[in-house]
């Protein structure tokens, strides 16, 4: 029979080798949930924020797998195992399918020698004329077949044979037990190493790594529930907050309607706000009043603004990288509060 504090527990599990593991712990540190893992070769691990959860690690290809079937609640891998194993609707829901780390792309490479083929449409038009010819369907090696069959019957690319990759299949090729790869790359460095070319349109997939959770546990548990909503508040209040940088600068102004004046000049098409402009104590040596401007500026306008604001403050402009970046109002959770709401209304 279980105690009170096992019915409370929840059970993440996480990555347990490679980049993928290594890029979890550094992004959930950096979202203010930091793992405790006191030996490297144990596989539990505690999660300090959230005392209750149970943090566990498994092989990415499991955690898929263990989070369906409810001996984890929740989870973090590859969003690609997620779509090819997963159930759309089933008993997987994805919390967040991009978490920013982890990228890598699902892609049809050919052998370098199909010169007229370089795109999805040449492949299409190759798949009859090859049955025609050889006497058989082409032959695509993968581990993902689901993924890569939907891909191709959507391109009404019919004619063809899913291999199913083991190892190292960019050799497949080469070896002779198929005519081409549809697989995970994240520099195509090994495909070009195998005289392999990616295709024009034949990205399947642009994955990373994703936050996953039980749906019966989510409609169920509370405290199942409460600890993806608090993970996921954290998770989009730190990726919100390495999109912006905030800066700040004295202007010299002679009243508060110059100052926003000013202001609203300088964030002209920037998409930056103000956090604050409030006046400051005057200073003997500056005549005119002045002004203490705070903004909260998008990565991609910084460089632009930094020179506008340069050209106008009288004194030095500071900028510093966000930390957290929570939205105003609701929080990022109440979206999953929702679409579970119309969950249960629906059953």
């Amino acid at each position: 029979m279980s105690t009170k504090r096992e019915e409370g527990t929840v059970t993440l599990a996480l990555p347990s080798k490679g980049q993928l593991e290594e890029g979890t712990l550094q992004f959930l540190a950096s979202c203010g949930l930091r793992v405790d893992k006191v030996n490297p070769r144990q596989y539990q691990a505690e999660l300090p924020a959230l005392p209750q959860v149970r943090v566990l690690f498994q092989r990415a290809e499991d955690i898929v797998t263990q989070v369906a079937a409810g001996t984890a609640d929740l989870g973090i891998t590859g969003l690609d195992l997620v779509m090819e194993e997963g159930e759309p609707g089933g008993r997987l829901f994805v919390l967040h399918e991009a978490l920013g780390y982890g990228h890598c792309d699902l892609v049809l490479a050919v052998p370098e020698g199909w010169l007229d083929v370089d795109s999805v449409a040449d492949l299409a038009d190759l798949a009859p004329e090859f049955r025609a010819q050889h006497g058989r369907d082409l032959r695509v090696a993968t581990k993902f077949p689901q993924l890569v069959r939907a891909f191709l019957y959507e391109h009404e690319i019919v004619q063809f044979q899913i291999v199913p990759g083991h190892g190292a299949i960019e050799a497949a090729p080469a070896l002779g037990y198929a005519d081409l790869v549809a697989d995970l790359t994240a520099t195509r460095t090994t495909l070009r190493e195998n005289r392999l070319k990616e295709i024009a349109g034949g990205t399947i997939l642009h994955s990373q790594a994703c936050f996953i959770g039980n749906r019966q546990a989510l409609l169920e548990r509370p405290a199942v529930l409460d600890v993806a909503c608090r993970m996921l508040d954290q998770m989009e209040a730190a990726l919100a907050g390495r999109r912006h940088h905030t800066l700040t600068a004295r202007l010299a102004a002679a009243s508060a309607e110059e100052a926003s004046r000013q202001v609203r000049g300088l964030l002209r098409g920037t998409g930056a706000q103000v956090l604050a402009l409030s006046p400051l104590p005057p200073l003997p040596q500056a005549p005119t009043p002045q002004w203490s401007l705070a903004l909260l500026v998008p990565n991609d306008a910084l460089t632009d603004l930094v020179q506008r604001v340069q050209e106008v403050a009288s004194g030095p402009v500071a900028v510093t990288p966000v930390q957290y970046l929570f939205a105003p109002g609701a929080r990022t959770s109440h979206g999953l509060l929702t679409r579970l709401k119309r969950e249960r209304q629906a059953q």
